[in-house]
């Protein structure tokens, strides 16, 4: 068997003695075949519904083969040594793959017979916490920390994803009542470029829904109903304006409509260097990183180092970490979701009705975790944790998959008393804490 190397950054056509030598070292669980099975895996959940497409470009007249291959692995390793194992990232993949095959019937069987299996047991388990995941800072706010006038703040630039951002606005607010320097609104245009990308990646109808939602109705991400939300928490600060650009203008605060947040590189730098509020809008290159060198502060929706990328408050659930759920605060770095974290606000999906109702309650927490980290950054006492772990990237998941959490979500809760709701409470309380000390409620 010849040699195998690791694999390179993009998958090319190989040999079929290539072939067969990563089947065995993933088969085997060599180092190297871990990182071919990760490599597999990512090239067919990031392409999503594009990939037969991809493979055809990609691999011309053997994409069907091509499928075929990675079909195959990603479905022994699900089933490996005949022990069904819960791995959502695998069976995403697995579902996608089939998706693209021309061939499904039998593997279109098992698969329906691996996710009543995955059902089933996300139904009756009880909460696993993955023992890879290091426990992080946890979240504690201080209103004395907030408002201490020993706390030297740089004037903040907030990147934008649109003028009508509810956590934009949201943050930018808050930083005004508490008297937190601003320096710039950075706002990204929707540009022709911008558009085809998010198609290309949502398709039209998701891509028509999030901007239906958040564009025209400027609204929550979800229609399911819940105590708190985003776009509550903007009304409550925010309600004559829903376009940051007004707010920016009545308080006298430069805004930049831009293609690229690499256009902010042309503003002026501060004396004492300059730090970011990111509330969204697209990937953030070295140069950017470079210009705000005392630091780029992110929230990421999902438990950091092991849930990255996208659709991370699903995966712990369809990976029966039901308390691993969670909002992170962490100082960007070039890879994706890298970077120190400073705070790590816990949830629990058991304590929520739908997966809708859970996401908009972690929206409305976003913001004060944003400025908190802000802050904690600025305190001499605090210091960042390294992400030591890589963790895992996520992508969008199968609607199959969505289908099943719907399901399980309900029952699940209806199941815990309500008494046991104690994470929850405790957000909530934390959510109202805000409002009074605000005099919003």
């Amino acid at each position: 068997m010849i040699p195998l190397s690791k694999p390179p950054k993009k998958i090319e056509k190989l040999s079929s003695d290539e072939r067969k030598s990563i089947n065995q070292s993933i088969i085997d669980g060599s180092d190297i075949g871990i990182l071919w099975l990760e490599k597999i895996r990512k090239f067919i959940s990031y392409h999503n519904r594009n990939l037969r497409k991809v493979s055809k470009k990609r691999f011309d007249n053997d994409c069907n083969d091509y499928l075929l291959w990675f079909r195959d692995i990603i479905m022994k390793q699900i089933n490996l040594k005949g022990d069904f194992r819960i791995d959502s990232g695998l069976i995403n993949a697995a579902l996608i793959v089939n998706d693209a095959c021309l061939e499904k019937d039998k593997h279109s069987h098992s698969l329906r017979i691996i996710l009543k299996k995955l059902e089933s047991q996300l139904v009756e388990s009880s909460p696993v916490d993955d023992k890879d995941i290091k426990i992080s800072n946890r979240f504690n706010l201080s209103f004395e920390n907030w408002k201490t006038k020993s706390i030297q703040l740089s004037p903040v630039t907030i990147f934008c994803p649109s003028s009508y951002s509810l956590f934009s606005i949201s943050v930018l607010n808050i930083c005004l009542k508490l008297n937190i320097p601003v320096k710039a609104v950075v706002i990204r245009n929707f540009s022709t470029a911008r558009i085809k990308s998010e198609l290309y990646r949502d398709g039209t109808k998701l891509f028509i829904k999030r901007v239906w939602r958040k564009l025209v109705l400027r609204s929550d991400e979800n229609s399911d109903k819940a105590k708190i939300s985003l776009k509550f928490l903007k009304d409550q600060l925010s309600p004559k304006y829903g376009d940051i650009r007004d707010i920016a203008k009545l308080h006298k605060i430069n805004f930049h409509l831009v293609e690229s947040f690499e256009s902010s590189l042309s503003l002026e730098k501060n004396t004492n260097g300059d730090v970011c509020l990111f509330t969204g809008g697209g990937l953030i290159n070295q140069k950017i990183l470079d210009y705000f060198d005392l630091g780029i502060i992110n929230v990421h929706m999902g438990l950091l180092p092991q849930y990255k990328g996208m659709d991370v408050v699903e995966a712990p659930i369809l990976d029966g970490c039901f308390n691993n759920v969670a909002l992170t605060s962490h100082i960007m770095e070039k890879d994706l979701d890298s970077g120190p974290i400073i705070d790590v606000l816990y949830f629990s999906s058991d304590e929520y009705q739908t997966l809708g109702e859970l996401r908009n309650e972690m929206g409305a927490l976003m913001p004060v975790l944003s400025i908190n980290a802000l802050i904690k950054l600025f305190s001499n006492s605090f210091k960042p944790i390294p992400q030591i772990s890589s963790g895992q990237q996520y992508y969008f998941i199968h609607s199959d998959l969505r289908e099943i959490l719907n399901r399980i979500i309900p029952i699940r809760f209806n199941r815990l008393g309500s008494e046991n709701k104690k994470i929850r409470s405790k957000n909530l309380e934390l959510f109202s804490s805000v409002l009074e000390e605000f005099n919003l409620k």
